[in-house]
Formats: C-alpha cells, sequence, structure tokens
C-alpha cells in the first residue's frame, strides 16, 4: 500500500468547483438572487463582516432585494457598502428596512458581465491544472520514494487525469449555465 491520495486531490477540485460556483452567486443575473448581496463586506463594530450577518436578505419579488438590518445604527454603513460594490445596485432605505430594485440589464452590461464569468472560469481551470501539476509531482516523489511499480504510478496518472478533465468539464457546463442566465432577455 502507498501514502498517494487520490482523494484529497478530488477534494482540491471540488473545492475550486465551489469557489466558483460561489463567486457566480454574487454576479447579478436578470432575476434577484440572495447570494448578489450575502458576501458584500461592511466596515461594522470594528471589523469587515458580511452583510447576510448583520441582516435577514429577502426576495420579496422577482426583481427586488429586501435587507432587514437588525441594528438601525449599522443601516448607512450597509447602504454604503452596497453602493460601493460593483454591482450597480441602487438601495432605497425605508426605516429599518433597504430595499432594492434591479433594473433591465443593458445589453452592454450583459456583455461585461459575461467577459466577468468567463475569467472566472478560465480562472477555476487554471487553478485545476495546477492541482493536477501539483498532484503529478507528488506521485512522482512518492513512487520515487516509496517504490512504486511503474504501472501502478500510469494507473494513479490516468486518474488525476480523468479527474481533471471531469471537474474542466463542471467549470465549463457552470459556465455555460450562467451565461445563458445572463444573456436571457
Amino acid at each position: 500500500m502507498n501514502s498517494f491520495d487520490l482523494n484529497s486531490v478530488e477534494i482540491k477540485m471540488k473545492n475550486t468547483l465551489d469557489n466558483l460556483l460561489n463567486n457566480f452567486q454574487g454576479i447579478r443575473t436578470g432575476r434577484a438572487s440572495t447570494g448578489l448581496v450575502d458576501n458584500i463586506t461592511i466596515d461594522a463594530y470594528g471589523q469587515k463582516m458580511k452583510l447576510k450577518d448583520l441582516s435577514t436578505v429577502s426576495i420579496p419579488e422577482s426583481r427586488t432585494i429586501k435587507i432587514n438590518v437588525w441594528d438601525t445604527s449599522m443601516i448607512s454603513p450597509v447602504e454604503k457598502a452596497i453602493l460601493n460594490s460593483n454591482l450597480d445596485l441602487n438601495p432605497m432605505i425605508e426605516g429599518q428596512v433597504i430595499r432594492i430594485n434591479l433594473p433591465e440589464l443593458t445589453s452592454e452590461r450583459r456583455s461585461e458581465l459575461a467577459k466577468a464569468i468567463k475569467s472566472l472560469a478560465e480562472e477555476a481551470k487554471i487553478s485545476l491544472r495546477n492541482i493536477r501539476q501539483d498532484a503529478m509531482n507528488i506521485l512522482k516523489k512518492t513512487s520515487q520514494n516509496e517504490n512504486i511499480p511503474e504501472d501502478e504510478v500510469k494507473v494513479f496518472q490516468d486518474d488525476i487525469q480523468k479527474l481533471t478533465d471531469k471537474f474542466v468539464l463542471n467549470v465549463n457546463e457552470v459556465f455555460k449555465t450562467k451565461e445563458e442566465d445572463i444573456m436571457k432577455i
């Protein structure tokens, strides 16, 4: 039995895909989503906090985001953080509630967003290839140190490549779905 662990490679690749999905949540499509604003950071109580930790975010209508800030003293910092985000959102304060009405995306903005998600998908693929390369290097060292037979090493290399191909395909599918979502009018 050797010490090379293919599961750790798969976990790293899954984390890369999860990170991409998380990043895609923050990119706006034609309809409202809590994921759009959940991760906006606010300077609160002397530290950086996420919006979801300071409020309740809901979607009362398909193009409206409602943010119920728990502490009224945080309404102004939350509004400022939303305005400073790159999401082109215009918050309206109504007492302890902040409403954001999402305007229609222009075709220019849609193509900008499509370019942004393509860039994120490419970064994810690069990350997957780096994980593959690291795994191959670790396998090479492990095989030399533990005298793993060449045919076993070849099987591991094939498995690593199959994993990489599978996750690259997943990234492509997630990208295509998000791109269609953004370009849909």
